[in-house]
């Protein structure tokens, strides 16, 4: 018998989201979610926090899920100015945001699909000589078909 693939709407998020990204931020080091690789500064960090099945499908969801994700930017403050870091981020909006493109992304019949996303939050800091901010998203996708 033979395992099927490890399916979960979070990783595939994150791949898509973080390759996407580094192809089209030059200059900049993305990265998924939690992993343990060596980071340097600025960067870009894809996080899908969370999944859940929208409560409006009731117990039978089909493989749609509503899920939150978090996009950090990260930049030095002694490399970068204020305005250069707020460009970043504008880019990575106007990236995630971009609904025909990131939808383009995906193939329905190995990859699944995502049916919409859209930025909920903006929040911006510094600390430790870094500029900081954490853009929430939220997005509707479905699995693919079970193999």
């Amino acid at each position: 018998m033979t395992t099927p693939p490890f399916q979960s709407i979070r990783s595939i998020i994150e791949d898509k989201f973080s390759a996407y990204l580094a192809s089209n931020m030059p200059g900049v080091s993305v990265h998924k979610g939690i992993t343990n690789e060596v980071r340097t500064l600025p960067q870009v960090i894809i996080y899908a926090e969370n999944s859940q099945a929208p409560s409006a499908l009731g117990s039978h969801n089909n493989g749609n899920y509503t899920v939150s994700i978090k996009a950090y930017v990260y930049s030095s403050a002694d490399d970068d100015t204020l305005d250069t870091h707020r460009n970043r981020v504008q880019t990575l909006k106007n990236l995630m945001c971009d609904r025909a493109t990131v939808q383009a992304l995906w193939t329905s019949s190995s990859q699944g699909m995502l049916y919409d996303i859209w930025i909920t939050n903006d929040e911006e800091g510094m600390s430790q000589r870094r500029y900081g901010n954490a853009v929430d998203f939220t997005c509707f996708a479905m699995l693919p078909p079970a193999p």
